[in-house]
């Protein structure tokens, strides 16, 4: 049960950086917010490794610790980081937050495919009971006058948490043969090239004259990517990725929470009960068993 108190940590501290990060939503573009984010989280990152271990032959790991960070860098990261900043920008916190709680129904499909990794029966009614409370969110706040059927943001944040789900088991794959720290090192760095890559390809570089006003924000939020990233590292490397993913998907009642008193979001009945819904499915996919 070691992997309960990294994740429940990962999830306290992703929940209040989804609040700022809506707020630089305004200032950066997708891609640019994704350098920003990883890069800040870099140097963090590094110095964790004189706390905690790294592999003995780190120039020498092996192709399983390879290829999941190729697909990682190279097809999850673009997607999800453009549909999740997207999402962040265009909607309410309190609709968007909550569709992580797909991140364990989503993980089930892929660690079952990927790592053998199967839920239980009970597993199994708490993801049929977060699917209709997604369904309730997805049709909650649709703009009727335009033809809406669907708020697109929680539509975006769908998407974005389904590569969150894959990227997690493929994060397994590589931590198995590696440590956290190392591997939160190398996935960052990656990361952080690929998205310098993407913001001079679709012209958002010209942004990055505003990062010399927000150092001390930025400073911190990379200080917090780190250790929740990291966290969750450790807490895929002790427990099963549904359920670890269960834990960390607890953020949106933060995150929503925030939004709806610090940004005086609204509380609608749907919103209400969408949430038990999301509750009472973790707990069906984390506790019962």
């Amino acid at each position: 049960m070691l992997w309960i108190p990294f994740a429940l940590f990962s999830a306290i501290v992703l929940a209040s950086r989804r609040v700022y990060e809506k707020n630089l939503t305004k200032s950066f573009g997708n891609f640019t917010m994704g350098f920003v984010v990883q890069s800040f989280s870099l140097l963090p990152t590094l110095l964790l490794f004189f706390f905690l271990p790294i592999p003995k032959d780190f120039v020498n790991l092996p192709w399983q610790f390879w290829w999941p960070l190729l697909i990682i860098w190279f097809v999850l990261y673009p997607i999800q980081t453009y549909f999740m900043y997207r999402a962040l920008r265009e909607g309410e916190l309190s609709h968007v937050t909550p569709i992580m709680a797909l991140l364990p129904v989503f993980n089930t499909i892929s660690s079952f495919l990927i790592i053998g990794e199967a839920p239980t029966i009970f597993g199994f009614i708490g993801i049929a009971t977060i699917v209709c409370g997604t369904y309730i969110l997805l049709t909650d706040g649709i703009k009727k006058d335009t033809g809406e059927k669907y708020n697109k943001a929680v539509l975006y944040m769908i998407i974005a948490t389904f590569c969150v789900a894959i990227g997690s088991t493929l994060d397994k794959v590589s931590i198995s043969v590696s440590t956290p720290v190392f591997y939160s090192f190398m996935n960052t760095l990656g990361a952080s090239i690929i998205f310098l890559i993407l913001m001079y390809v679709y012209k958002q570089n010209n942004e990055l004259v505003k990062v010399k006003n927000m150092i001390l924000p930025l400073s911190l939020l990379g200080i917090f990517q780190a250790l929740s990233y990291t966290s969750s590292m450790f807490a895929f490397s002790y427990g099963p990725t549904s359920y670890v993913l269960a834990i960390r998907s607890s953020s949106f009642l933060f995150a929503a929470l925030l939004a709806i008193f610090l940004v005086k979001e609204k509380l609608s009945f749907r919103k209400i009960l969408s949430f038990i819904l999301f509750l009472i499915g973790i707990i069906f996919i984390t506790i019962i068993k």
